[in-house]
């Protein structure tokens, strides 16, 4: 471990830096949690406290409890166990998060110098894509808030780093290290559970490999694997599944948050982001929690029974929004004035690098015939689903930065090792389709961009 540290000095900087970066931007501004993180710190002091899983206080009715309709609850259960050691103060919160920042970035250079193992500047790639990663501004904005994102990248960032791990090693370790890994990743935020299938398909073409060698003396190893993959991720999730069976009598293995989205991204004249109606909070604020999760699946097949075209639509304003050059963030209450300004301005510069760079990267990567890069892509694809049919956020969307990080670092050193970079006809592309959909979203956008960057014009 010394001898990998004392040759990688470059990457103990870097994430050094990443650490420092999000350290020093959470004592500046110590955010106070608002909304959604104002949510997740109640329900986690709740539970410090020994008053249950709950948003609200303990004399409330727990069927009519908010806290099962927010993401998790392993954010919450993370907070808690912090609170309980250190009271409830949010610096070591802070410090955490800091700490699993800088881990996240340490992951993708090693997840980078796997897949691209074969190549011979796979250090370069990993320092590429980990600097990438480490100081994006958003994410080190994020991990300053009392937010799930940083605790649910780690574990992204963990999964793929052991299935890459088993994909070379093919031994028990990583397997069993990385269902533990995505189990808990999807009790952090469920929309990783469409990693799974994924995983599976290559279990299965393993098995199918096995199956046609004759010199292969187990048929049935990556067989085996794949039910032990299955069991573990089944068996970290399911006490909260059982949990919320007996407290609501209902099965909701990863409460109601995922079902309402549908019904908040799409309805008759919606526009696709998480603004919910009049009607919906209504319905949230009169009826046990329990019932919202049918009423909002309910709602989203009437929609799309009675708007099919407009459900089209909407998918499409999604996918725009997703990859929109002009959606950064920086919009939030605590930043006023030049400060807030410069920081939107770095992180809409940031997602142009990070969307040129990592796609010109995909399609460059995926000509070496790698199957490893083969995987990552359909983790890229399966990414931005969820979202698609649901509600976009620019948030939303950090889950494919690690995954783009390790295709714009292999991009970056392609550019650099070649000589007339500039005449290199698909970074060109990229940024003509970037700036054509950024521009697209800035027209249908207009009124809320107006809003939004008239005070500092």
């Amino acid at each position: 471990m010394e001898k990998y540290f004392k040759e990688n000095k470059i990457l103990i900087l870097i994430i050094v830096i990443s650490f420092f970066l999000s350290f020093f931007y959470s004592f500046h501004f110590r955010i106070r949690p608002q909304v959604d993180a104002q949510a997740y710190d109640a329900i986690g002091w709740n539970l410090a406290s020994g008053s249950g899983y709950r948003e609200g206080g303990i004399s409330g009715d727990i069927s009519r409890d908010l806290g099962i309709i927010r993401v998790g609850p392993l954010y919450q259960y993370f907070l808690a166990g912090i609170y309980k050691v250190f009271g409830h103060h949010y610096e070591p919160v802070w410090i955490a998060q800091a700490i699993l920042h800088s881990l996240s970035a340490w992951l993708v250079y090693l997840t980078t110098v796997l897949i691209f193992a074969n190549v011979k500047s796979k250090n370069k790639i990993g320092l590429w894509a980990a600097a990438i990663f480490g100081f994006y501004p958003d994410l080190i904005e994020i991990s300053a808030m009392v937010l799930t994102e940083t605790l649910y990248l780690f574990l992204v960032c963990l999964m793929i780093y052991l299935f890459f791990l088993y994909f070379y090693k093919k031994t028990l370790w990583p397997l069993a290290a990385s269902a533990l890994a995505s189990g808990l990743a999807v009790l952090a935020r469920p929309p990783v559970l469409l990693f799974v299938p994924i995983i599976l398909f290559y279990f299965y073409k393993n098995w199918k490999t096995e199956k046609n060698d004759a010199s292969v003396p187990n048929h049935k190893k990556s067989l085996w694997h794949a039910v032990l993959f299955l069991l573990i991720l089944i068996t970290v999730f399911s006490p909260w599944t059982i949990r919320n069976y007996i407290v609501y009598n209902k099965i909701m293995p990863f409460g109601a948050a995922g079902a309402f989205n549908f019904w908040i991204g799409n309805y008759h004249n919606g526009n696709g982001e998480q603004e919910p109606t009049k009607e919906q909070y209504d319905f949230e604020f009169s009826h046990p929690v329990k019932d919202l999760q049918g009423e909002s699946i309910r709602q989203f097949k009437i929609f799309l029974r009675d708007y099919p075209g407009e459900f089209m639509k909407l998918t499409f304003l999604r996918i725009n929004k997703y990859f929109s050059i002009i959606r950064p963030m920086g919009f939030w209450f605590y930043q006023k004035g030049f400060g807030q300004f410069l920081f939107i301005c770095s992180s809409a510069l940031a997602s142009i690098i990070l969307f040129i760079t990592g796609f010109s990267g995909l399609v460059k990567s995926i000509k070496s015939k790698n199957k490893a890069v083969y995987y990552l892509t359909a983790f890229l694809v399966a990414t931005p689903l969820f979202v698609f049919v649901t509600v976009v956020e620019t948030r939303y969307r950090f889950q494919i930065y690690p995954i783009l990080a390790i295709f714009a670092g292999f991009f970056i050193v392609h550019l650099i090792e070649k000589r007339k970079f500039w005449l290199d006809k698909l970074p060109w592309i990229m940024v003509a389709i970037f700036f054509t959909n950024g521009l697209i979203d800035a027209i249908l956008s207009l009124g809320r961009l107006k809003d939004r960057l008239g005070k500092f014009l």
